[in-house]
């Protein structure tokens, strides 16, 4: 007895062309992926920087209003630097350092810094009297006439090769004295 195994259908495979069209179709999809996924990177980093400029910015701010509001007065000023006396008697100093980018406070020997990446700031001293059809504050030259402080600043970093600016940030805080 012989049995006799033959095949009725011919032998078939993948030829190179499909191959290669399938090798492009995937190459595409890949390269989709991966501009899409530095594209959200990017997006999630910038993000998180402006969200660092915010809480930097908020805490700042807080503790300026919270110092601004307690002195007795303000005894020396400058466009980068103010020293202000401050309810305790000591001497309490903010100056901005623009080579270092950086707002520092110092209170009894003690330096505390504010702001990083700070690329602008100014203080500028105002009288309290508001000037009229305006509720800006009229400013002022004399240390002694000087009841509220308007600072002003802006920072920026590099991300990813460009330059991420954060909004302008001005305050006016009036001493309570």
């Amino acid at each position: 007895m012989s049995i006799k195994l033959h095949s009725s259908q011919t032998d078939s495979g993948v030829s190179l062309v499909e191959t290669l069209m399938g090798l492009a179709v995937g190459m595409l999809v890949i390269a989709a992926i991966c501009a899409f996924a530095l594209f959200n990177a990017r997006g999630f980093a910038g993000f998180s920087s402006y969200t660092s400029f915010d809480n930097a910015n908020r805490k700042a701010m807080d503790q300026m209003t919270k110092d601004f509001r307690m002195v007795q007065s303000l005894t020396n000023f400058a466009p980068n630097t103010i020293t202000l006396l401050d309810f305790d008697g000591t001497p309490l100093k903010y100056y901005y350092n623009p080579t270092k980018q950086v707002l520092n406070r110092v209170k009894g020997g003690v330096t505390n810094t504010l702001l990083t990446d700070c690329n602008r700031l100014a203080f500028s001293m105002r009288m309290r009297n508001m000037s009229n059809g305006t509720f800006d504050l009229f400013p002022t030259t004399n240390v002694y006439e000087c009841k509220a402080i308007t600072i002003d600043w802006c920072s920026s970093r590099k991300l990813l090769g460009n330059v991420a600016d954060d909004m302008p940030q001005s305050e006016t805080i009036v001493i309570r004295n």
